[in-house]
């Protein structure tokens, strides 16, 4: 006797054999690629974004040379997969970090994610470095991450006059151009060694930090295991012997890396031999040594008594105006503004996490940059009671920006609208 039958009456089994028999014989629905491409094969195809009309074609050929080829459409764009077409016309943006989750992660703390997520301006996606339907594998040629394309990939935004390079403050300037004449970039070009340095190699491909951050593959103290990554043991030759002697006497002073080979513009010589400060003094102390910045004439003549109560007085001027280039007649013709975390690293990564270093990163006229409030060529001690940054010297730095109509209150909504204001009982 059937088993099934002694436990079910046949009136309540038939309805049940009926049903697994519909669904084993029909087939579950799934969208082709094929389907898809039945609109989005039109070249004319658009639709609208912020008021403007843009194009929706895929070019199917494109698809045939990348490494997702052999995926739906539906993998990538999981709203299109709908049972009567046609889709909703605006889907969600691509989360490539469905499948490539390492990647995504390290993306996402990086700098370029964290500009993303904020929603700032040019903020870069991985559609902007990879491409869409024609991303190719890296050892194309044709690829945009192929190791001779990666300097143009990064330059787009980051050479001067570039979206990026007008809108925030990098330390590094004419980026593109500095590459392709340091050592790196001559290999790259002129030698055609793919073995050579590249933006990624040095800064990372998805975890990029800035080099004031201490988890940074450029911060000072992780860029010579960057740079061992191809000069191998190149530290123990650099501790034990510089110019045929030991380098310091005093333990634990070696320099990084950087300090004596600029990271885009790597000199064959070492710039602090080549131009001393008697060089900088000689057009630096003359009365009429100036700029001109935006029609306005700018001293630029160096007063040396000040230096003698600095912190910085027995430091060369090219430790800190380290961008000067020895091959030129006037060498600081290339400097720009002194980037004090070359040597100020923990303090400078504070600094760009506050609301004063993301609005000078921003580009806001009135953010405070190092110079602002420590001064110049006169940097004192915080324990000197003539500096500006001691205790007692503090609200009186602070008020001069944070005080009714100063400059903090320009363009900003900030809570505290005149945090200098004394109580009457302290007048």
């Amino acid at each position: 006797m059937n088993l099934a039958l002694t436990i079910f009456p046949k009136q309540i089994l038939k309805p049940f054999l009926i049903l697994g028999f519909i669904f084993i014989i029909t087939p579950i629905f799934s969208q082709t690629n094929e389907d898809c491409m039945t609109c989005h094969e039109d070249k004319e195809l658009t639709k609208e974004v912020d008021g403007k009309s843009k194009s929706v074609f895929v070019n199917s050929k494109l698809l045939q040379n990348s490494p997702h080829k052999e995926l739906d459409c539906t993998m990538c764009h999981e709203e299109a997969a709908v049972e009567e077409f046609p889709h909703p016309e605006n889907m969600k943006p691509v989360n490539c970090g469905n499948c490539h989750d390492d990647a995504n992660m390290e993306f996402l703390e990086g700098i370029h994610g964290k500009a993303y997520t904020a929603n700032a301006k040019y903020a870069p996606s991985c559609k902007e470095c990879h491409g869409t339907h024609d991303i190719l594998k890296n050892s194309n040629p044709k690829s945009r991450t192929y190791k001779m394309n990666i300097p143009v990939l990064c330059g787009k935004c980051h050479k001067e006059g570039a979206p990026v390079a007008r809108n925030y403050n990098i330390s590094e300037h004419n980026i593109l151009e500095n590459y392709s004449q340091s050592i790196h970039g001559r290999g790259l070009y002129q030698s055609g060694l793919i073995v050579t340095a590249t933006c990624n190699d040095c800064h990372g491909n998805h975890l990029i930090l800035p080099h004031t951050n201490q988890k940074s593959s450029i911060s000072m103290t992780n860029v010579a295991s960057t740079c061992m990554k191809c000069h191998a043991r190149i530290e123990d030759v650099h501790v034990k012997v510089i110019n045929k002697q030991l380098w310091e006497k005093k333990p634990g002073a070696i320099p990084a890396c950087t300090d004596c080979h600029p990271p885009h513009i790597v000199d064959q010589q070492n710039i602090v031999a080549n131009i001393s400060d008697k060089a900088c003094l000689k057009c630096h102390q003359k009365d009429d040594v100036h700029k001109i910045v935006n029609g306005e004439k700018v001293s630029l003549k160096i007063d040396v008594t000040e230096f003698t109560g600095s912190m910085h007085n027995n430091i060369n001027c090219v430790k800190c105006h380290s961008d000067v280039s020895v091959n030129r007649m006037r060498p600081c013709e290339t400097t720009k503004k002194v980037d004090c975390s070359a040597c100020h690293a923990a303090v400078s990564e504070l600094y760009f996490e506050s609301g004063h270093g993301k609005a000078y990163f921003e580009k806001n006229e009135n953010a405070p940059y190092c110079t602002d409030c420590h001064g110049s060529h006169k940097v004192k001690s915080k324990t000197d009671e003539t500096s500006p940054v001691y205790r007692m010297s503090v609200p009186k730095l602070c008020g001069e920006c944070h005080r009714k109509d100063g400059k903090a209150l320009e363009n900003t909504d900030l809570k505290e609208k005149d945090a200098f204001a004394i109580p009457h009982i302290l007048n």
